[in-house]
């Protein structure tokens, strides 16, 4: 099928429904923005099929999941207003590609599927034009092949892309001729846009000032936040320890996730000498009260961060009991988008952990003629450390994404082996204080790439320090950022104490400034630098900084305006 036109696209016929973006989506839409061509927030999954495979039935199953699901047909637009929207159009190309690796051996495979991964990262999605997600079928045999489905994380999250390989499977029975029931109509994702507009946002607000009222500044556990080598390493639990960590699960009521987020607390704050920390932690975000939510389509998780304080005196489980209530209060909160939890400045913690809870298949079919299983996924994100915790039915695994640039893979093995032996003692002596835990474990790690134990910014506040004194534009760079701002955030002459964010800007504003200055300035400016330094003239100094310590141009900025 060929790909619509553009004209197509926007014409009123083609157009099925537009809706504004629910916070996680502008965020992913920021990131993406402001990363350019990184393949940040492109999951890929591969599943192995067994079993012959009908290619022509296979791309028809692929072309009706998105017939059935409007995020599959879902193009998003920032340029045209100040806020973001969403275009759902009646129809958008289902080609599946075809590979034939059958000649080639397991490790050749297994090669060919990683190089695969980086090309599909390479290839970045079109976000104004649908679909934002791409499937391959690899032939590996007479009865194997590989399913691999690539695609924008501002459409799915990891249970939808669960639930529609589920579907995908019993689409390909039914167009194999098998007579399996046919699927209940799937519910629109426009149904948790509408529940998010009638969220109380002051009360949701009041919650997170007061959650994190008094905590410490930014917490960093590593030295730095560069992620241009994102790398992957992976951690498998010992069975004992599994059996362990169960056990102990069970005895005290504690869920896993608050096991895994107090052993990183504890982690965090024995590397670090903090007692206060915070990390991040990512919900299904799936609202009990918005009904069908459990088996809608598209991206409802958010991250929302865990303030962890070390009572040294108290018992771990009690410790873990407080940590499980004060994380259960965010709940009715955790729809609320980072950016506005945090405020502006710098981010509140560089570290977060995934830890995924999947339900079962729900519509599994009958004596079907393909199988699938597990078999491997490939997802960055802008954080340059990011834990997935993945249970399941032989134990657990912990895949550790790192920022090469900062930290090296030894340095991550070390992280995984002390938080293996943290986890050890925690489950094996709740009722040791928490105190006594951290005693038992061997002196922090000194190896290149973890942040200085001691060495943390001041007290968190959303807001800035005062302006300096007014003054008039000085320097070619400031002229350049004058001009940039009063066209996109259409305002009027400005001087060198103009506050981005003051004027009316955001994070979507902020990325489409930096991509404008991008062209026009010598060294690569990252997005954060403008959160970082919202003052005109404090921006500008920041840029020539950079540019001096690059040795790139002149004291001559030329620009094309």
């Amino acid at each position: 099928m060929p790909h619509p036109s553009s004209a197509a696209i926007t014409g009123r016929n083609a157009i099925a429904d537009i809706y504004p973006l629910s916070p996680m989506q502008e965020g992913l839409l920021f990131h993406t923005v402001s990363s350019g061509t990184d393949g940040l927030y492109m999951p890929q999954t591969a599943i192995r099929l067994r079993g012959a495979v009908d290619g022509a039935a296979l791309e028809a199953a692929w072309r009706g999941l998105i017939q059935r699901h409007g995020v599959l047909r879902t193009g998003f637009h920032w340029e045209e207003r100040d806020e973001p929207f969403q275009v759902v159009v009646r129809d958008a190309p289902a080609a599946v590609t075809t590979l034939n690796w059958s000649a080639a051996s397991d490790a050749e495979q297994r090669a060919k599927l990683s190089d695969l991964f980086a090309a599909n990262r390479a290839t970045t999605f079109d976000l104004r034009r649908p679909p934002l997600a791409r499937a391959q079928w690899i032939e590996t045999g007479p009865q194997d092949s590989i399913l691999v489905v690539c695609y924008h994380h501002i459409i799915l999250d990891g249970w939808s892309i669960r639930k529609l390989l589920e579907e995908f499977l019993l689409l390909y029975q039914r167009e194999t001729g098998a007579d399996t029931p046919p699927l209940p109509d799937a519910p629109p994702y426009s149904a948790y846009i509408g529940w998010l507009k009638r969220r109380d946002r002051a009360t949701s607000a009041s919650f997170w000032r007061s959650y994190l009222a008094g905590a410490p500044g930014s917490t960093r556990l590593l030295s730095g936040d560069a992620t241009t080598r994102f790398q992957r390493y992976t951690w498998t639990c010992p069975p004992d320890l599994h059996r362990s960590m169960k056990a102990c699960c069970t005895a005290s009521g504690h869920t896993l996730n608050t096991l895994l987020q107090g052993a990183l607390g504890l982690f965090i704050a024995w590397q670090t000498g903090a007692d206060d920390i915070v990390f991040g932690t990512t919900t299904s975000g799936r609202p009990p009260t918005l009904a069908g939510a459990t088996s809608m389509i598209g991206l409802f998780i958010n991250t929302i961060p865990v303030r962890v304080a070390i009572d040294r005196a108290q018992p771990l489980d009690h410790w873990l009991a407080d940590l499980q209530t004060r994380q259960a209060t965010t709940m009715e909160h955790e729809h609320v988008p980072l950016s506005e939890i945090q405020g502006r400045g710098a981010s509140l913690f560089d570290t977060l952990l995934v830890v995924e809870n999947f339900t079962a298949r729900d519509h599994a079919p009958q004596q079907p003629a393909l199988t699938s299983e597990g078999l491997d996924f490939d997802e960055r994100t802008h954080f340059p450390l990011t834990l997935w915790a993945r249970p399941h039915a032989d134990g657990l695994t912990l895949d550790i994404g790192y920022s090469a640039d900062v930290i090296s893979a030894a340095t991550i093995a070390d992280m995984a082996s002390r938080l293996a032996a943290l986890l050890a003692v925690m489950s094996r002596a709740p009722a040791e204080t928490v105190g006594a835990i951290l005693a038992q474990l061997p002196p922090a790690s000194t190896a290149l790439g973890f942040a200085v134990g001691g060495d943390r910014p001041a007290a968190h506040d959303p807001t800035r320090a005062a302006s300096p004194p007014r003054r008039q534009l000085t320097t070619p760079t400031e002229a350049l950022l004058a001009t940039t701002w009063q066209d996109v955030l259409k305002c009027g002459a400005l001087q060198s104490d103009a506050n981005f964010f003051e004027l009316g800007g955001h994070s979507l504003l902020a990325a489409r400034v930096i991509s404008r200055l991008r062209g026009a300035l010598p060294v690569r400016l990252p997005v954060r630098a403008l959160f970082e330094q919202p003052v005109l003239s404090e921006l500008a100094a920041h840029i020539d900084g950079l540019v001096a310590q690059s040795g790139a141009g002149d004291d001559h900025i030329e620009v094309e305006l």
